[in-house]
């Protein structure tokens, strides 16, 4: 932070903070009203207000059209008994999928204290962030523990770690590389008892606990808390902004850097590049 507020104060830069603005208008040149000062006038203004409910005011007051807004990238709520007292346990590899839509992800999985996160959550909130919003983020979401099964192979996986592990009790160990405590869980959701062999528990057991570990059905119940999602999906339409300058094609003199416009990433760093890229192509723009 020191080494940009530094350098824009090398180059002249006068940075103002903590300054109420009413308004952005354009009659001839741009002028900013403050509430507590006299207008600021200018030829060029860049937009980079985020999510802030007042960049989209001022965007669309000067003629842009505004996607509206909706959270991305945040975590599911779901109060399941399997899951509970599992906080911090991950699985590597899981694909999860909002019922009833062909919105699906695989990729690590955390469950945590209010239901689960992870990558593979979080891109899923991505490309369902307008879905879920209008179920009010509540929907059955299915998760395969174990996606690299496939079709029955799971089933007759199962069928030969009884054959296997006969004398063995379900419980004891896990013989799918799932964390034991999750193991435990999804065993005794199926109604397997804790002290059960592999010997004893029948085809239908097995076919139940296949189905369970495949596609178990968890009911989301909300998102994370608000504003703890990453990301908002929504803003300023692309296609009202030329992106080799950033400027707007509606508005002559007027910028736009990142998230005010409607662009919402994945995770793993894409909406930091994007900020950082329109940042740097609107400022080389303005400064010719």
């Amino acid at each position: 932070v020191n080494c940009l507020i530094d350098a824009a104060h090398a180059a002249g830069v006068h940075v103002r903070s903590s300054v109420h603005i009413r308004s952005v208008a354009k009659p001839d040149r741009f002028v900013i009203d403050l509430k507590d000062d006299a207008p600021l006038v200018a030829d060029r203004v860049l937009l980079a207000t985020g999510s802030n409910p007042h960049g989209y005011e001022w965007a669309s007051a000067l003629g842009h059209t505004i996607e509206p807004p909706v959270p991305s990238l945040f975590t599911f709520e779901i109060d399941d008994a399997r899951l509970k007292e599992l906080p911090g346990i991950s699985v590597e590899k899981a694909t999860i999928k909002i019922e009833g839509t062909s919105l699906t992800q695989t990729g690590p999985l955390l469950i945590t204290h209010w239901g689960v996160s992870g990558p593979a959550v979080l891109k899923l909130s991505a490309w369902a962030a307008r879905e879920l919003a209008a179920r009010h983020y509540r929907a059955e979401v299915i998760i395969n523990w174990l996606p690299d099964f496939k079709g029955d192979q799971l089933q007759q996986r199962l069928m030969s770690i009884k054959t296997e592990m006969a004398r063995q009790s379900v419980s004891a160990s896990s013989p799918l590389h799932l964390p034991l405590r999750l193991w435990k869980r999804l065993v005794s959701a199926v109604g397997i008892g804790d002290d059960q062999k592999w010997t004893e528990i029948s085809k239908r057991a097995i076919l139940d606990l296949a189905h369970e570990l495949s596609q178990g059905t968890f009911v989301m119940s909300g998102k994370g808390a608000f504003k703890e999602e990453f990301v908002t999906c929504g803003g300023v339409r692309l296609d009202e902004v030329n992106f080799k300058t950033m400027e707007s094609r509606r508005c002559a003199g007027l910028y736009f850097a990142g998230e005010i416009l409607d662009i919402d990433g994945l995770t793993g760093g894409f909406n930091f590049q994007s900020a950082w890229t329109t940042g740097w192509l609107a400022g080389n723009a303005m400064s010719k």
